[in-house]
């Protein structure tokens, strides 16, 4: 009898443990494990060389107060910079060649520290408003992030988050998943936002920008650039 109960009791910790673990799993990565395995295996790029097979730096485009230029943006070993100048409200821009339509995205980003100014992690087809879907930092201290979809020329959904740290302090995990019923927003592997419907009607090039926007004051001269650390995508 005392055997049997013993086995009982086993069993029955085994099942919890089981389900404890799975819960674990689930609230770290951010999403159920039957999700994840919608996506191909990511392709990582650490930046140890700027590959210009993949990667395109925007030349020159007016964009918000100044203008997005190629000197403005400087790989380096390991990392791409993007050098913001207060003064003439310049940044820049760096884009995939390839284009996605669905797929996991995520960027390691340390923003610069320029308030006035933002770092978007987006991705984007012409005509303007019609296919973007964007994470946008605001490039301070205490700081947050304006989530937004643009779909058939106009705002389809938006939402301002608070980040409860320094972007411009250290790295961090933004990350866009566009599945056809669904697109989800997370940071550091935590789930911000999620909305439901497909948002993603034509691929899109996946780009990172530092700029200016026309609707912020610039308050001071930016004392850092911002760092992109790696970028990783998998296709749906």
């Amino acid at each position: 009898m005392k055997k049997k109960w013993l086995l009982a009791s086993l069993f029955l910790f085994m099942i919890v443990f089981s389900v404890i673990l799975l819960l674990s799993l689930k609230e770290r990565t951010g999403m159920p494990k039957t999700e994840r395995e919608k996506f191909t295996p990511s392709t990582v790029d650490t930046f140890q060389l700027f590959n210009r097979e993949d990667w395109e730096i925007r030349e020159k485009f007016k964009l918000g107060r100044g203008y997005l230029l190629a000197r403005q943006v400087a790989p380096a070993p390991g990392k791409v910079e993007i050098k913001l100048n207060s003064r003439t409200a310049d940044g820049g821009e760096i884009r995939t060649r390839e284009s996605f339509q669905y797929g996991q995205f995520e960027a390691v980003i340390q923003t610069a520290d320029a308030p006035g100014s933002i770092t978007g992690f987006f991705l984007y087809a012409p005509p303007d408003l019609h296919h973007e879907i964007d994470i946008e930092i605001f490039n301070e201290r205490k700081s947050k992030v304006l989530l937004t979809i643009y779909q058939n020329g106009k705002v389809a959904k938006q939402m301002e988050h608070p980040l409860p740290f320094d972007p411009t302090k250290e790295l961090h995990h933004y990350r866009i998943d566009v599945l056809p019923e669904e697109t989800r927003f997370l940071i550091d592997g935590e789930l911000i936002q999620a909305w439901k419907g497909n948002f993603s009607s034509k691929p899109m090039q996946l780009m990172i920008n530092s700029w200016y926007p026309s609707w912020l004051e610039i308050k001071r001269d930016a004392s850092s650039a911002t760092v992109i650390d790696q970028v990783s995508f998998s296709r749906q």
